[in-house]
């Protein structure tokens, strides 16, 4: 049959839409802005503990069983190595020097500095402000410190509550839970958080955590500070040869408690066929954690590897389950999210956002990516590092102008510098370094 131009132009539309439900069963889903989103931060928690990424302590079962049933990213990178610079990347899709909260403080300007509290500029646009301007309740539920309402967190949220310092899920779970039962009928963002595995938790005093002893868990409680302290003034540690064990084994413990609080979470969207069909399920950590692994503890003055690669999991309900092996960065969750939700953002949300969607890895055809990673953890150091997808990695310390060449795919762990071997592929990332500096316009 022949359509004239004017038919043809009619049925144009209904036909694509056709095309479009034809794909939509091989995707299992499409954009949406019925989908409810919960954001799940998990504080501290390091890509290589994860069950479903490789551990065998059988660490994070409920984790892994969501895993499972969705997009599982092997190769998430932070934009920086502790909370509060990371967290805001995620709510921006700025980097840090660009959203500029790489503190809890600022050094003020004048003859005579001082260090004064600080927070998101306002002229900056977060993911709840975007999702309450489009008719979302938007609640957040957090163990505060380095997510603390004040630095800008709040805002575009309905309820945004800040329990205590450091607190887990055991906590900020049972609040969202409340949350949800109350406020699920309509559309909804929640962010719920938790800093189980971060060494400042607080554990139970005087009783055993798991396999670990109570004599054991008093002995990490009084040294962990002191290390702590010693790692960021560049003192030797002092650490006894049985300590890497032992953090090792306290840190797997608080995981395993985590998961479980997780886990609450996890069947309360299961259980609920209104939650089940239309919430979208994202965890990621906002950086992971040093257990000896370069002779040091903690977070915050290194990039390597155990503290800026991360787990990243979205899940869609409906979509295929996948395992990503391109390199993403979490700095794309925002996008991300709107493309999931099928929220155009304005021009001046796209001017801003440095991220890039990842429904397209849903798709089964998303593209690997280079990762940027920064740090000036507590104007004590100042570093930069480029994770190429092929698998190099250069550090640069601004400070001193050293630099650290790895190569992931051949030394994972990132024990042999290649500097002096590979001088002109240092050179090439280098040069990457300074111009992605010049093109995000960063401070000097």
């Amino acid at each position: 049959m022949i359509y004239s131009p004017r038919t043809f132009m009619k049925l144009l539309p209904a036909c694509l839409g056709a095309a479009l439900a034809a794909l939509a069963p091989s995707w299992g889903w499409t954009a949406s802005e019925n989908y409810n989103v919960i954001l799940v931060g998990w504080d501290t928690l390091r890509a290589d503990r994860v069950g479903a990424l490789g551990y065998r302590g059988a660490t994070t079962p409920n984790l892994d069983a969501l895993a499972g049933k969705g997009c599982l990213f092997r190769k998430a990178v932070s934009p920086s190595n502790w909370t509060l610079p990371s967290f805001m990347s995620w709510f921006t899709s700025l980097y840090p020097h660009q959203h500029l909260i790489t503190n809890k403080f600022r050094v003020s300007a004048g003859e005579q500095p001082e260090l004064q509290s600080h927070a998101l500029s306002r002229d900056i646009q977060t993911l709840p402000e975007v999702l309450r301007a489009h008719g979302y309740r938007t609640a957040g539920f957090t163990g505060g410190a380095g997510v603390s309402g004040e630095f800008g967190f709040a805002r575009g949220f309905d309820v945004y509550k800040d329990s205590g310092n450091f607190m887990g899920f055991g906590t900020t779970v049972p609040q969202a839970l409340e949350w949800l039962q109350a406020n699920s009928a309509k559309k909804f963002f929640l962010f719920v958080h938790g800093y189980d595995c971060h060494p400042q938790f607080e554990l139970p005093r005087g009783r055993a955590l798991g396999a670990v002893s109570a004599a054991e868990v008093a002995e990490f409680q009084e040294r962990h500070p002191r290390y702590r302290m010693a790692g960021i003034e560049g003192k030797p540690l002092g650490a006894r040869p049985q300590d890497p064990a032992l953090w090792s084994r306290i840190y797997d413990e608080k995981l395993r408690a985590a998961d479980r609080d997780f886990g609450r979470l996890l069947r309360a969207v299961e259980t609920s066929p209104r939650l089940k069909a239309r919430t979208i399920l994202i965890v990621a950590s906002d950086h992971g954690e040093e257990l000896f692994d370069h002779g040091q503890v903690d977070h915050g003055m290194t990039l390597y590897d155990e503290v800026i690669r991360v787990p990243l999991l979205v899940y869609v309900p409906g979509a295929a389950p996948r395992v990503v092996d391109e390199q993403v960065r979490t700095l794309d969750l925002l996008p991300t999210v709107l493309d999931l939700l099928g929220l155009k953002p304005s021009p001046k949300l796209r001017r801003q956002m440095q991220g890039r969607s990842l429904a397209a890895h849903l798709r089964g055809h998303g593209e690997s990516r280079e990762a940027f990673s920064e740090t000036d953890y507590l104007l004590r150091v100042r570093l930069r590092s480029l994770r190429r997808a092929d698998g190099w990695k250069l550090v640069l310390n601004q400070l001193d102008g050293l630099r650290s060449l790895f190569d992931l795919k051949a030394d994972p762990g990132e024990k042999r510098d290649l500097l002096d071997a590979e001088p002109r592929r240092a050179y090439e990332l280098e040069n990457r370094l300074d111009l992605w500096a010049e093109e995000t316009g960063t401070r000097d």
